[in-house]
């Protein structure tokens, strides 16, 4: 069983059938099942409401639940996809900023002298070399990508 705290965070704000969303008396209020337990909840981005706004009419408050259009799966997996590019984008150059940073330390170490052993000032130098070269490779194939 998920504590209600973990379902709100995982599913979002939460419509049911005695409190409206998230506990506020709305639209929704009463709605039983025939042995009178409460129905199932539901998270909000299922549900076909998604704004209830509340007005004071004399001394009662009146919730109206507004209806938001509802994005089709066709425009979700474009979205989704767009994001993804963009998170791909994203941490290819992160990547390049760690192969620069990574180059410029394989220098410094090949450049160390005698206090780095002659194996690793080696493959520091090798680095030095092949990262530059790598790093621009990369930034030309993600230029033509996008």
């Amino acid at each position: 069983m998920v504590p209600p705290v973990s379902k709100e965070i995982a599913l979002g704000p939460v419509i049911n059938g005695t409190n409206g969303v998230n506990g506020v008396n709305g639209a929704m209020n009463g709605a039983k099942n025939g042995s009178g337990d409460k129905m199932v909840s539901l998270p909000a981005q299922m549900a076909a409401t998604a704004v209830a706004t509340h007005k004071l009419v004399g001394e009662e408050i009146v919730t109206s639940v507004a209806t938001a259009p509802r994005e089709t799966r066709t425009q979700r997996v474009k979205r989704l996809q767009e994001e993804a590019r963009a998170l791909a984008r994203e941490q290819i150059g992160e990547f390049e900023l760690l192969l620069d940073a990574t180059a410029k330390m394989a220098t410094e170490i090949a450049d160390g002298g005698e206090v780095y052993s002659i194996g690793a000032r080696e493959i520091c130098r090798r680095l030095a070399d092949e990262l530059p070269r790598t790093l621009q490779t990369l930034q030309v194939i993600s230029k033509k990508k996008n």
